[in-house]
């Protein structure tokens, strides 16, 4: 496992070296104006690492849309906020109330997902579909009548990632530590019920109790991080690090490690590239957690490692 995080920490120094290679004055500025970027990079660090430790289990569920439709269900609880505010000549610009209200939206829709995903005759896939589209249309049906705020919506759903704040790192980190808390405590039931629910029902375990639980640690990790670093990075960063870890993986705990690792460092390479070449910061989160996709093909065409049966 040593020698896995040794090449991937030589490919992220490669990664880097080449931005150098081709901007080396605003390379130099990056580095020497980085009391300017701290706060961004630690708040999309931890989204980052936050985002894979949640896919690995989404990936396992073989549920890897169902965050988007979380977020969607997010995105139309701060929609609902913003009109009923609007109805009653409210401003919920700065007030925690439309996070909030996303927050307990998307844990319906996790709750509704749940809920049903074993209890009707469809693939999950359909049932994320359906979800998805339901929440996109309402928003758009709200949307339509709201006039003010629109500026803190884009916020709260895209992030705001180049201008995170001491407050939203606090908020974040907060959350963060809750999350990885629970999941160090309850490793081994998130991991059996994710993997074979089966299984955790022969041995007389409450299936719908932990996959509840493991739903409202992924709705609140969704909900926060896409604060900061936006709905589309989220989703990327939730599945590019653990598929990379689950295919060449050979135990559970190395590929937890491994995604974790990868999602730490793909947000900050992102901003880097983002800096250097003035491309927009999510997309290049994205590029840079797809570059890691084919540094990991040749990694698995060069040793041949056998990806881990899920």
């Amino acid at each position: 496992m040593r020698s896995r995080f040794i090449f991937y920490s030589l490919a992220t120094a490669l990664l880097l070296a080449v931005g150098w290679g081709f901007q080396p004055v605003e390379t130099k500025h990056f580095f020497q104006d980085w009391v300017l970027w701290y706060e961004p990079l630690i708040g999309g660090s931890v989204c980052g690492l936050l985002a894979a430790l949640l896919g690995v289990y989404m990936l396992l569920n073989r549920i890897v849309f169902i965050s988007l439709a979380i977020s969607q269900g997010a995105g139309l609880g701060i929609f609902i906020s913003f009109f009923i505010a609007g109805l009653f000549g409210m401003s919920l610009a700065g007030s925690p109330m439309a996070l909030v209200s996303g927050f307990v939206f998307a844990s319906l829709t996790a709750l509704l997902f749940a809920a049903t995903r074993r209890s009707v005759s469809t693939t999950d896939e359909s049932l994320i579909g359906l979800i998805y589209c339901a929440a996109s249309g309402l928003i758009v049906f709200i949307g339509d009548r709201i006039s003010e705020g629109r500026h803190d919506i884009e916020n709260l759903l895209f992030g705001s990632a180049v201008a995170v704040t001491g407050s939203d790192l606090v908020l974040l980190v907060a959350a963060t530590l809750v999350i990885v808390l629970l999941h160090l405590l309850f490793r081994r039931e998130f991991l059996y019920v994710s993997a074979d629910p089966a299984f955790m029902a022969i041995r007389g375990h409450k299936t719908k109790f932990w996959m509840v639980l493991l739903y409202f640690t992924l709705t609140l990790g969704i909900t926060v991080s896409m604060r900061t670093i936006g709905s589309l990075p989220v989703f990327a960063l939730m599945v590019v690090p653990p598929w990379i870890a689950l295919n060449n993986s050979r135990s559970t705990r190395e590929s937890m490690i491994l995604a974790i690792f990868l999602g730490a460092v793909i947000p900050p390479l992102g901003y880097y590239f983002s800096f250097l070449y003035s491309f927009p910061t999510g997309a290049s989160m994205i590029v840079a957690a797809l570059a890691f996709v084919g540094i990991s093909l040749l990694e698995k065409r060069a040793t041949g490692t056998a990806s881990l049966r899920r």
